[in-house]
């Protein structure tokens, strides 16, 4: 979409502002409660001027979720201060899908913003656009990893972008991105899924990330384990069972980190400690193995990171564990199963 193209015709203008007016709408395809493929929004020509029609259809609207709704937003954009906050707008009709959302229903969407990322843009717009795919990426992240917490989701998230892994400028590698946890219609900063998971100790999505090699691309692997240690929590004001629980998660999520470095740095952590910060796991030393920051590592795990290295330059993450002519017993061991 040129945006020098809407800007620079008057009539363009008027065309968009009779459009909104006359109610051209986005809504979801829905039947029954559920939303289907192919997840895009509609647009309402019924009762458009001509002008209107001939200035939406010149800007060849694009039958996805985030094509559309790049028009809508330009539309707001184009009808001056009174629609300037124009962020909500993608967040509201991006949560309509994402609140019931299922595996299927995702993987069409993803199909929908891979399809929308691929599309050539006009260079003349490409702050508005990068703008927009930011807030896109927020409201898929925050739903995704602090609303649904699917760890179904969260593979096919990663199943589907496996191959942009590598590059963390890549606007497909999402789960390199960051986002607010509480919804912030512009976000400026926030935390990358790895630190959100480690944060909240879930240790079945977790998992998934370091099955995909996520903690693995870290420069600082360490760092993870000293958020699932010493983030606060409110554990004082919760009852005694979920205190139980959220203790239990953090130690499977400090166990399934020691799968995939090689050494703990526990002077680091110990430093933490004396720097009065009381470590959510009191006895955290017994889920360290010996092997991790004392003794010589075990050969066994020595094989496991070098193999998973390999397959991780060529993005064969955890796919290609598969493909090794291995016992399954072993092919598990590499898939961080135990």
């Amino acid at each position: 979409m040129s945006r020098s193209r809407i800007c620079n015709k008057g009539r363009c203008h008027s065309g968009f502002q009779a459009f909104y007016e006359a109610g051209g709408v986005l809504s979801p395809t829905v039947r029954g409660d559920s939303v289907l493929r192919p997840y895009f929004l509609r647009v309402s020509w019924r009762g458009m001027s001509d002008d209107a029609e001939r200035c939406c259809k010149g800007l060849e609207v694009r039958e996805t979720v985030f094509g559309e709704l790049l028009e809508k937003v330009a539309v707001k954009r184009l009808l001056g201060p009174v629609y300037r906050n124009w962020e909500p707008l993608i967040y509201h009709t991006l949560s309509h899908v994402l609140r019931h959302v299922d595996a299927p229903g995702f993987d069409s969407l993803l199909s929908d913003y891979i399809d929308f990322i691929h599309r050539p843009r006009d260079k003349r717009s490409l702050s508005f656009y990068l703008e927009f795919t930011e807030i896109c990426i927020n409201t898929i992240l925050y739903w995704l990893f602090a609303r649904k917490v699917s760890p179904l989701l969260v593979q096919k998230l990663l199943e589907r972008t496996a191959s942009f892994l590598g590059d963390r400028g890549n606007q497909l590698g999402l789960i390199w991105r960051t986002f607010t946890p509480v919804y912030n219609p512009s976000p400026l900063s926030g935390v990358t899924p790895l630190q959100f998971v480690a944060q909240n100790r879930q240790s079945d999505i977790l998992k998934i990330l370091l099955q995909y090699g996520i903690l693995e691309r870290e420069e600082s692997p360490m760092s993870t384990v000293l958020i699932i240690l010493f983030y606060p929590t409110s554990i004082g004001r919760v009852h005694d069972l979920e205190s139980t629980q959220l203790i239990a998660e953090a130690k499977l999520c400090l166990s399934l980190c020691v799968r995939v470095m090689y050494r703990i740095h526990v002077a680091h952590i110990k430093a933490y400690i004396d720097f009065r910060r009381k470590p959510l796991i009191s006895n955290w030393l017994d889920y360290i193995p010996v092997t991790r920051y004392q003794e010589p590592c075990e050969l066994l795990h020595l094989c496991r990171m070098s193999i998973r290295s390999c397959l991780l330059t060529n993005s064969g993450l955890p796919r290609g564990i598969s493909l090794l002519p291995l016992p399954k017993s072993l092919q598990n061991y590499l898939n961080l199963e135990r």
